[in-house]
């Protein structure tokens, strides 16, 4: 198999090169314009090419596979260059920042026929598919709605001030929504609070209408202090004529409280590898391959995703409007 390469070296490109060391396909090349940055990523996990563009990375020779954990608003170039250098891609939330965006790069998908797989990491996690199990084998009934509430330190305010939170953390409860609905949106109504200082909204609440009758109800705040050990206060219900299920993830699995407390994620992206992120890029892996010919995240459902997103975002710009949703 050719190199696997990772572009982008922040935080989430080092989580993806240590999950692909987790499962014994070591990350050749890794790409990102910050010289300083690559280079430091590369030392630790022992990556032995850095390039700062993607055409350098091309240039050098074949590449079996890429993760593209670059900004949202680079993900369309970033992207749409390796789908046409015939490389198959996996695309973290979101697909793209834009609705034009996410149908660029749809369209080259399509046409080259390459893998585009979106990054939507919660389709991996244990307990959210056991979950998604339970509703499709029928234990809950029929699905009447979903709730899912999101909250963050005001971290997210600083780090991504000009970024709207539907289109930052909530596309993971729009993702959720869909999968256990099992049926897209056709109505979108939200609303946004901010406060003092922040460049975006800090608050966002949101009702969808799926073409099947469910109801999802959606809530993200960035309110939680800065310094909360906790970063990961999550819970989803999916509320059905036999019952109810849900996934709370408001208690971390491991909190250290010495000096100043810490709560390491242990469920979805471990620092060290494993976890949601390393069943994702498995199940990326075995369809670059051909070994899994299945889809857990179709790239139509990441498309649509993004248009809910955007949705979200106008009708809390509008004070509520209803926005209907069209492929």
């Amino acid at each position: 198999m050719n190199p696997v390469a990772v572009v982008g070296a922040g935080a989430f490109g080092a989580r993806h090169v240590a999950a692909y060391r987790a499962l014994d396909a070591p990350v050749a090349a890794l790409v990102d314009p910050d010289r300083g940055a690559r280079e430091r990523l590369a030392a630790e996990h022992g990556v032995p090419h850095t390039y700062a563009t993607v055409d350098e990375l091309l240039a050098a020779g074949p590449v079996a596979a890429a993760s593209v954990c670059t900004p949202g608003p680079t993900h369309r170039a970033v992207t749409t260059a390796l789908l046409t250098a015939g490389v198959p891609v996996l695309v973290e939330k979101p697909l793209a920042t834009t609705v034009a965006d996410a149908e660029a790069i749809v369209a080259v998908a399509e046409s080259t026929g390459v893998l585009c797989q979106p990054g939507h990491i919660l389709r991996f996690s244990a307990p959210h598919r056991a979950l998604h199990d339970a509703v499709r084998a029928g234990q809950l009934g029929d699905v009447l709605a979903v709730s899912s509430r999101r909250d963050r330190p005001r971290t997210l305010s600083r780090l991504f001030p000009g970024e709207h939170p539907a289109l930052l953390t909530a596309v993971h409860d729009v993702d959720l929504a869909l999968w256990y609905a099992g049926a897209p949106v056709v109505e979108v109504r939200a609303t946004a609070r901010t406060r003092t200082g922040a460049g975006a909204p800090v608050l966002v609440f949101a009702e969808l209408r799926h073409a099947n009758g469910v109801v999802s109800s959606i809530r993200n705040s960035y309110l939680l202090p800065e310094d909360a050990p906790n970063h990961t206060s999550d819970l989803v219900e999916v509320y059905g004529t036999g019952g109810i299920g849900h996934v709370d993830l408001a208690q971390p699995t491991l909190l250290v409280q010495a000096g100043q407390a810490q709560a390491p994620d242990w469920l979805l992206s471990p620092s060290g590898g494993g976890g949601a992120l390393a069943a994702e890029l498995r199940h990326f892996l075995a369809r670059v391959t051909g070994a899994h010919p299945t889809a857990v995240v179709p790239l139509a459902d990441g498309l649509h995703v993004v248009r809910v997103a955007a949705a979200m975002v106008d009708s809390a710009t509008a004070g509520g409007e209803p926005r209907r949703i069209t492929s």
